[in-house]
C-alpha cells in the first residue's frame, strides 16, 4: 500500500503543475530518494498515467487519466478552450469534430462534438488509435524532428489497416512534407474503407503541436472538401490563439 500511496501523492503533485516536474523536484517535494521516485515514474509511464517531455525531460499527467476520471476531463484547459470553437465548427460543417492528443506511440481522442452526419467511424473518448495511419497522428509527426519520427516508425506495431494504408518510410516522409506545406493532413481510406480523415495542428505559444483537430467523412460526403478543410484550419488556428 505504501507504493500506491506514493504514486497517488506523485500524481497529485503533477496535477498542480501543468509545466511538469523533474525527478529532482518530485524527489524533494515528496521527500523520496531519486531512485525511488524514478521507479514510481517508470511504472506510471508504462501504464500511460504520466508522460515525459522529450525536450525538457519533465514529467506531466498523462491523458490516459481521461478514461479514469471525469474530473480531470472536465477541467482540462485544452478542452475547455477548444469546446466553443469545436461546437461552432461542428454546426457549421455538419461533421463530428474530434480533439486528439498523442501519448507514447498512439493517438487518443480526448473530446468530440457529435453531429448526425454520415460518419461511420465510431468516435470513442480515450480510445487509442494508430499513429501513422491517422490524420491526427501524421499531423504530430509532420512537426517532429525526423530522427524522432524514424525512431517511432521502427518501433511501431501497427500494420496495414486497408489495402490503401501507406506503410513505407519514403511514402511517409513525402506525406509529412506535404502536410507541412499545406497545413493539414488527409487520410484517404487508410484507416477504414470508404472513409477519409482530415486533421490540423493546434500549437502552443512555442509553436509546438499539443493537439490535433480532426473530422472524418465518407468519400461521398466530401463534395465541398476544400471549404470543409479551410474551416477546419481556421478553427484550429482560433484554438491555438486562445491557448497562446
Amino acid at each position: 500500500m505504501e507504493l500506491i500511496d506514493r504514486a497517488v501523492l506523485l500524481l497529485t503533485k503533477l496535477s498542480y503543475r501543468t509545466d511538469g516536474m523533474s525527478i529532482t523536484e518530485l524527489s524533494r517535494s515528496l521527500q523520496l530518494t531519486p531512485s525511488t521516485t524514478h521507479r514510481i515514474l517508470a511504472s506510471l509511464k508504462e501504464n500511460k498515467l504520466v508522460v515525459q517531455d522529450e525536450d525538457d525531460k519533465k514529467y506531466r499527467i498523462g491523458y490516459k487519466l481521461f478514461s479514469l476520471t471525469s474530473n480531470f476531463y472536465e477541467n482540462n484547459a485544452l478542452i475547455l478552450s477548444a469546446k466553443p470553437y469545436m461546437k461552432k465548427l461542428a454546426q457549421d460543417i455538419q461533421k463530428t469534430i474530434v480533439l486528439c492528443v498523442m501519448t507514447d506511440q498512439h493517438i487518443i481522442n480526448v473530446h468530440c462534438i457529435e453531429q448526425e452526419d454520415s460518419n461511420l467511424f465510431m468516435v470513442k473518448i480515450g480510445k487509442e488509435l494508430p499513429l501513422f495511419s491517422t490524420s491526427a497522428g501524421r499531423v504530430y509527426c509532420a512537426y517532429m524532428k525526423q530522427e524522432k519520427v524514424l525512431e517511432l516508425f521502427h518501433h511501431q506495431t501497427e500494420g496495414a489497416n486497408t489495402p490503401f494504408t501507406k506503410t513505407g518510410w519514403n511514402d511517409l516522409v513525402e506525406e509529412l512534407e506535404k502536410i507541412r506545406r499545406q497545413g493539414y493532413a488527409c487520410i484517404d481510406e487508410e484507416l477504414q474503407i470508404g472513409m477519409n480523415g482530415f486533421s490540423c495542428p493546434i500549437f502552443d505559444m512555442n509553436h509546438k503541436v499539443i493537439a490535433a483537430l480532426a473530422f472524418t467523412s465518407t468519400k461521398k460526403g466530401l463534395e465541398n472538401s476544400k471549404i470543409l478543410v479551410h474551416k477546419l484550419i481556421e478553427c484550429a488556428n482560433q484554438i491555438s490563439n486562445e491557448i497562446d
